[in-house]
């Protein structure tokens, strides 16, 4: 928890009991956790909130990759988010009070930072730039989601596939890298596209063949990142308009 001022109390002097606000940066109040010991480290496969849970705090991920999910009545999942090194996850759930709207699974071994209600609650009281820093984070978060279900709702098979794929290169590979290859399973590759695991592997080899992307011991290679874009944007490439 969060440090509370002490003061000696006289006949003269009325106790001061206003809370001392001892960080000012989301990156001090990391590091406050940290130095606290509120750090998870979590295999992979390990189940971090469930789906219809109680909100009691938020993620920050250290290391390792991260998925958010929903599952639908048949069991189908569909991957809501992908989070990495740097991000924070379970805001939306805290902020409004409520229970998780989806499943927060690890991916990739990862390290995790635990933030509590109360810490969170104690920061916005006496430090406004502090919750504006968590607004605008909380805010993208949801325009990414909102704007990641429309595409997927209205897309062809082709665009799902290819946005997914574009979806993961970006946040795995944010430099770029011509060398980069996704290293994900085939299942939740089907769950980001909200495809069927056999339509997925389909597609995936119509466009290996078209040269868009490599498969090498399982790993995607993305061999051509503007044709992926134009798939995205409906230019039919198997028409010749490459």
């Amino acid at each position: 928890m969060l440090m509370m001022k002490k003061v000696m109390i006289t006949d003269e002097v009325e106790p001061d009991n206003t809370p001392v606000n001892p960080v000012t940066t989301i990156n001090e109040l990391l590091q406050l956790q940290m130095d606290e010991g509120n750090l998870l480290h979590l295999k992979k496969k390990r189940i971090i909130y469930s789906e219809g849970k109680s909100a009691t705090c938020i993620f920050y991920v250290l290391k390792g990759k991260v998925k958010t999910s929903k599952w639908n009545e048949d069991g189908k999942e569909l991957i809501t988010g992908l989070f990495n090194e740097g991000d924070f996850l379970g805001f939306q759930a805290l902020m409004d009070g409520g229970r998780h709207r989806e499943t927060a699974e690890v991916m990739e071994e990862a390290d995790l930072v635990f933030i509590s209600r109360e810490d969170l609650q104690f920061l916005f009281r006496y430090n406004n730039s502090f919750l504006l820093d968590i607004i605008k984070i909380l805010t993208r978060n949801i325009a990414d989601k909102q704007e990641q279900m429309l595409r997927m709702a209205y897309s062809s098979l082709r665009k799902k596939v290819g946005e997914a794929l574009l979806i993961t290169y970006e946040k795995y590979n944010p430099s770029g890298s011509i060398e980069f290859s996704l290293n994900i399973s085939r299942c939740n590759l089907a769950a980001l596209a909200g495809v069927a695991k056999e339509s997925l592997i389909r597609t995936l080899s119509d466009m290996r063949d078209e040269h868009i992307i490599d498969i090498q011991d399982g790993k995607i290679i993305i061999l051509d990142h503007h044709k992926l874009e134009r798939i995205i944007y409906n230019d039919d490439l198997r028409n010749g308009n490459a």
